[in-house]
């Protein structure tokens, strides 16, 4: 028995139940950012990701909103190449220069469908936009199939770009997104799954993949708690903006201004101010 399987042994009875009240949801927690048929629609989402992890909107920025998101994706990842992905550009510090993609993240619509699938308070911790160009083939990195090791949580993908199902679009395994994983398989290389994973030997596997591609303005929201991969290849570049959205643990800290912040409704800075290492600059 390897070393960290014997660590595991001893550490997952904790893990399990730290997991267990990260995704416990609050009865008290209620919200409201839409209403009527707005807010039906957005609870059959919220099911539909309870159930398969995964809810894709074709086409949900469009217009003279996508444009100007597409200018300031533009600006943010130009030079800024990614050290650890070759042919990648790469920004994950944003935020606070763009309030295009701020008022992208707190849209009304996508708030309600996390809300109805966290059912409790959350709030953004992570983002990044990234510009994938065509490369060969290869499977490393976040480029096999993985879960993101920060229990559940929610990753709300923003394609700037056409992605086509041949692409470089992110594949994901419907209904993978409510396991509980051992100490070991919860962290690090552990939650890699490329080799338990034969799609080809096992069509009933194969048939729960699904892609999320669709013109630009698609958005894909997610449990990362999920199995996923991103893909590489010649065929086309992958433009997205991604924000991972967190209810309690694994926060990082991201910078707003403050004209921004107060240019939203006051339920909407709860939100970004629910993350205890938001900072507001001038």
């Amino acid at each position: 028995m390897a070393h960290n399987r014997v660590v595991s042994f001893f550490k997952t009875p904790v893990f399990l139940a730290k997991e267990y009240f990260h995704r416990k949801p609050d009865p008290h927690f209620q919200y409201d950012f839409v209403n009527g048929d707005l807010k039906a629609k957005a609870a059959q989402d919220a099911a539909t990701m309870r159930r398969d992890g995964i809810v894709i909107l074709p086409g949900f920025f469009k217009g003279e909103q996508l444009q100007q998101m597409q200018d300031a994706f533009e600006t943010a990842v130009a030079g800024r190449p990614c050290k650890k992905n070759p042919d990648t550009l790469l920004n994950t510090e944003f935020l606070h220069e763009h309030f295009i993609f701020l008022k992208a993240a707190l849209d009304d619509y996508l708030l309600e469908v996390m809300a109805g699938y966290f059912q409790k308070r959350f709030s953004i911790g992570r983002y990044s936009a990234i510009r994938i160009m065509p490369t060969d083939a290869g499977r490393y990195g976040s480029f096999q199939w993985h879960h993101d090791s920060r229990g559940r949580q929610i990753n709300v993908q923003m394609l700037m770009s056409p992605v086509s199902a041949e692409g470089q679009c992110m594949t994901y395994l419907k209904g993978s997104q409510d396991v509980y994983y051992d100490h070991y398989r919860g962290l690090a290389g552990g939650s890699r799954f490329e080799k338990d994973l034969d799609l080809a030997k096992d069509p009933a596997l194969a048939s729960r993949v699904v892609k999320l591609m669709g013109p630009a303005g698609t958005v894909g929201l997610f449990d990362s708690n999920g199995l996923h991969s991103g893909n590489r290849n010649n065929v086309e570049k992958r433009d997205t903006v991604s924000f991972n959205f967190a209810s309690k643990r694994h926060f990082k800290k991201f910078t707003v201004r403050k004209e921004h912040l107060e240019a939203l409704e006051p339920k909407k800075r709860q939100i970004l101010q629910f993350n205890p290492h938001c900072e507001i600059i001038a």
